[in-house]
């Protein structure tokens, strides 16, 4: 049964018409007077609370915040947002507008150093999202051939890990001699000789996560000033869904959402049937659960006037509503 609290009413109001039969139905005030609304989902300004039959007589409206009775044009679950019909009834609002998205995977998520994410947001053109990465290297000073390491050190420390010793065993006095024992007990990083005649230890982490940090050990290596990694994530083979957002809102104007699970979704600013997201190309898209396809968004909502807070059953039912207004 229909219930209403102390109902606190738009002082100094007068009927636009003879509303006679316009009782506990959304109204809108008009240059005339109170009117029923009659646009279905526009602004009503109240309910209807009594039934003048003419214009210019006193009228009562419920002002929002209210709980009023209001009459219903249909089912309508309790709990469900409401809008006015074109009779100033009240139907289960329209859902609200949304905007052009989509999901991906859950990350991490394994790139490679320079893929790419083509997307156009709402049809303004094409925007190209990159991801950089760069491994972090040290070169040594020494000079080849060098006093023999046989029974020395070198220790290595990759991406802030546990330092590791290499220990040479038999004659090392050259550069090739020392990178094969190096590569062959190191793990993390790879070894070469450099055109210089130098040893170049890099890591195999791409990324600002990048670091190699040499020391002679017991043994007579010297090392330049270590080169730490770049780019604009911590390692490219890890990426988090919170770097991805980074990248893709720093160079399209897409809008990015972190979820819980680690995924991200993708979504146009703009709401509505013109918000459209394009994803066009590029190999990141695979590598994160995206693919080549045309998003839209749905159709505008409409405003919503109160919340049920009794079900109704079929058209005339008179149920208990809180009044709102806002957008759907």
């Amino acid at each position: 049964m229909a219930y209403e609290g102390r109902i606190e009413c738009i002082p100094g109001l007068t009927a636009g018409t003879d509303l006679s039969s316009a009782q506990f139905r959304f109204g809108k005030i008009s240059a005339g007077g109170v009117v029923v609304c009659n646009t279905q989902g526009e602004q009503a300004d109240g309910v209807i609370q009594d039934a003048p039959a003419a214009s210019g007589r006193a009228v009562s409206v419920a002002a929002p915040g209210q709980v009023s009775k209001v009459v219903a044009a249909g089912v309508i679950n309790k709990g469900a947002k409401v809008q006015t019909t074109a009779l100033g009834a009240a139907m289960t609002a329209a859902a609200a507008p949304t905007a052009a998205s989509k999901d991906s995977n859950v990350g991490p998520f394994t790139l490679l150093a320079g893929d790419t994410m083509v997307i156009d947001v709402d049809n303004v053109g094409a925007a190209t999202a990159t991801w950089d990465a760069a491994a972090g290297s040290q070169t040594d000073t020494t000079a080849y051939p060098c006093a023999d390491q046989d029974g020395l050190t070198a220790i290595a420390t990759i991406d802030g890990g546990t330092a590791q010793t290499v220990t040479f065993s038999g004659a090392h006095t050259t550069a090739a001699a020392i990178a094969a024992s190096m590569n062959a007990q190191l793990v993390g990083c790879s070894v070469a000789v450099s055109g210089g005649g130098h040893l170049v230890v890099t890591s195999d982490t791409e990324g600002t996560g990048s670091t190699v940090a040499m020391t002679a050990g017991t043994g007579g290596l010297t090392w330049n000033a270590a080169v730490a990694g770049t780019g604009d994530v911590v390692d490219i083979t890890a990426v988090t869904a919170t770097e991805i957002k980074t990248i893709i809102e720093g160079d399209t104007t897409a809008l990015v959402t972190v979820n819980a699970d680690g995924s991200f979704t993708v979504a146009s600013p703009t709401t509505g049937t013109t918000s459209e997201l394009d994803f066009d190309s590029g190999n990141a898209l695979a590598k994160t659960g995206l693919s080549v396809e045309v998003l839209t968004g749905a159709a505008s909502g409409t405003r919503y006037s109160g919340k049920a807070l009794e079900a109704a059953a079929t058209a005339g039912d008179i149920i208990s509503v809180l009044l709102e207004s806002g957008i759907n």
